[in-house]
């Protein structure tokens, strides 16, 4: 893509996602815990704003709700609404809503987890109950951000998985963007560790799955192509721009550099790379919109 072909694109952009990690904030928690905002930030979600684009924040961290994640961010002065986070958690309760209604679900992760699923009022197995021994008849199991993931849990879940019930995992992201540590991840190594139990494939939901653009897509309420998709990792928001055909931008703050993005192969290829969110207020704020068309 030339620039006059870039500008065209940005000038069609109606809908923003932001990752957290790396993106907005950095620190050495998840979903931005505990950090500090990059340089940036809160005048790119200003301008968001400003020009009636609509916006999300997409974290592949499940740890926290969608309310403590906005808080947390509001507390770095990043004006962020509860309605605007999403998080794997959200997608793969929506996702269940869709492909096993009224279904028993093997669901396994902190707050951050349950809560997606509890408030759509999804049938969640009693896990004290199936800890004692009771039948699950769980139609899936769902693995999130759970330290507190052991041998007991291993057993239920594995029963179920066996019995027929498909493994979905909210993020396999190995580690997220951090600043002074390695910032681990913990669903995809729960995951990959019941796969190998049961030799059954499990099913990412979080970024960059079909599921986790299409509950995006919902979100901003505009179509693809004036979608505009920014973060450090090529094989996760950038690599969703592609699939999904919005326009990708990575940010060199985080996982990946410049370097990296040069090396990458085309389905994890951005359209765009930025030294930081102040070079995209630089484009946005030399890129007049056109007329918004948002979906219905």
């Amino acid at each position: 893509m030339n620039r006059d072909e870039l500008l065209t694109r940005l000038a069609d952009v109606r809908g923003v996602m932001f990752d957290i990690d790396g993106c907005l904030v950095i620190s050495d928690g998840p979903s931005g815990k505990g950090g500090r905002a990059l340089p940036g930030a809160p005048e790119a979600i200003d301008l968001v704003r400003r020009t009636g684009r609509s916006m999300a924040v997409f974290t592949n961290g499940s740890m926290q709700t969608p309310h403590q994640i906005a808080e947390s961010l509001r507390s770095l002065d990043l004006d962020v609404r509860d309605e605007e986070v999403l998080t794997p958690a959200v997608v793969a309760a929506e996702t269940m809503q869709i492909l096993h209604p009224g279904r028993p679900l093997l669901v396994f992760g902190g707050p951050g987890v349950q809560h997606d699923f509890l408030t759509r009022g999804l049938d969640v197995v009693d896990l004290d109950r199936a800890l004692t021994g009771e039948p699950t008849n769980a139609a899936a199991v769902v693995i999130g951000w759970d330290v507190e993931f052991g041998r007991n849990k291993l057993q239920i879940a594995a029963e179920a998985v066996l019995a027929g019930a498909p493994i979905y995992c909210t993020s396999d992201a190995r580690s997220f963007a951090s600043e002074h540590r390695l910032n681990v991840g913990v669903s995809g190594f729960i995951a990959a560790g019941l796969s190998h139990v049961t030799q059954r494939p499990y099913r990412v939901l979080g970024k960059p799955s079909p599921e986790a653009f299409e509950v995006l897509t919902r979100r901003l309420q505009v179509a693809p192509e004036q979608m505009l998709i920014i973060g450090d990792d090529l094989t996760l928001e950038c690599a969703m721009a592609r699939r999904g055909g919005a326009l990708g931008a990575l940010v060199t703050t985080g996982t990946h550099s410049a370097a990296d993005a040069k090396q990458a192969p085309p389905e994890h290829q951005p359209d765009l790379v930025l030294s930081g969110l102040g070079e995209l207020l630089e484009l946005l704020t030399a890129t007049p919109q056109r007329t918004p068309s948002r979906l219905g």
